[in-house]
């Protein structure tokens, strides 16, 4: 049975951590899933790869290291593991931008939930945009619940940490954004209805617990709901948003 030199299982250790991933440059990828999505679209990326014993290495193509069972659960987060860990050069994260490449962008504000930020990033993928933005004080959308909510989306997307919202709209207005939209469960234009509503514009997605507050210049924009109940939760409420996007370039 192989084995990981110390140097490997210090690399694999640290990447659970923030300053680890950033430090080092590196990601860890845990699930069958999304090492099959990095193996297809990012295996340059690829630093090294592990595996339990008894996984079928045939299900991918990157070497692998296999590793005893105990020796796996050393270094696997997942209490009900599928047996592969990928680790991976992680991205530089810029802090500005020079260009807009999409016809209207997604803010996201001191977003806390790894599942939602990683189903929001997959989202945005989904969809063709090719660039996503959020503020300080967000998850790290490296992270290995991150990556697997997104299912490694993120690696395929510039991803870009602003400051604050406030910097965030003087960016995307010096770069010629017309309108900035800020959702709200209860009040505002319909999603459905709202005509300019992706056009050269910026929707912001506030935090889980707090939402978003008011912002001078800005449109507020919700999600009809008849039945009286905030049943969505940000990634669904982002969802349906963004794949109205979608439903309109059908149309067209």
């Amino acid at each position: 049975m192989q084995k990981l030199s110390r140097r490997q299982v210090s690399i694999v250790q640290a990447l659970y951590s923030r300053h680890g991933r950033k430090k080092l440059n590196l990601s860890i990828c845990e699930g069958l899933k999304v090492c099959k999505e990095l193996e297809k679209r990012n295996k340059e990326l690829i630093s090294f790869a592990v595996c339990q014993e008894g996984f079928d290495e045939d299900l991918l193509e990157t070497e692998l290291i296999t590793l005893s069972k105990s020796e796996f659960s050393k270094i696997s987060s997942s209490v009900n593991s599928q047996g592969v860990i990928f680790i991976i050069e992680r991205p530089e994260i810029a802090t500005e931008f020079e260009s807009l490449n999409d016809s209207f962008s997604i803010l996201l504000d001191k977003i806390s939930d790894p599942g939602n930020f990683g189903t929001i990033i997959r989202t945005a993928k989904s969809i063709g945009l090719s660039q996503l933005f959020y503020t300080k004080g967000s998850v790290d959308p490296f992270s290995d619940k991150v990556i697997r909510s997104a299912i490694g989306a993120q690696f395929s997307l510039q991803l870009i940490e602003l400051r604050d919202v406030q910097t965030a709209i003087e960016m995307f207005m010096n770069n010629g954004r017309k309108a900035v939209y800020r959702t709200d469960p209860h009040k505002g234009v319909s999603c459905f209805t709202s005509q300019e509503l992706f056009e050269n514009s910026v929707v912001i997605f506030g935090s889980e617990s707090s939402g978003l507050n008011e912002i001078e210049g800005t449109m507020d924009v919700t999600i009809p709901m008849p039945g009286k109940f905030e049943s969505v939760n940000l990634a669904q409420a982002a969802t349906v948003i963004m794949f109205e996007y979608v439903r309109r370039l059908e149309i067209k």
